[in-house]
């Protein structure tokens, strides 16, 4: 379920799933420690969350999709942190 409250970090990415444009809303949260991560939503649902590791490379903490779904998110977010 989608949490209600809405940060001022939170911004949507839009990917091409199974050839339709797919909106992702992203929000951006740390850990106790402050690493950084992200939970990802396809409408109310919570899709994943990722995090990028020192080299560069996206990881999946939690959910399940492929390795190219992942470094698809991970690309739109890096494009979007740049802007």
């Amino acid at each position: 379920m989608k949490d209600n409250k809405s940060g001022p970090d939170e911004f949507d990415i839009h990917l091409d799933i199974d050839g339709a444009d797919t909106v992702i809303t992203v929000k951006p949260d740390e850990t106790s420690d402050g690493a950084r991560y992200f939970i990802c939503y396809i409408g109310n649902d919570r899709i994943t969350q990722l995090r990028e590791e020192i080299d560069g490379r996206w990881e999946q903490i939690w959910g399940i999709l492929d390795h190219y779904m992942v470094d698809a998110i991970g690309k739109e977010i890096n494009h979007r942190q740049k802007s």
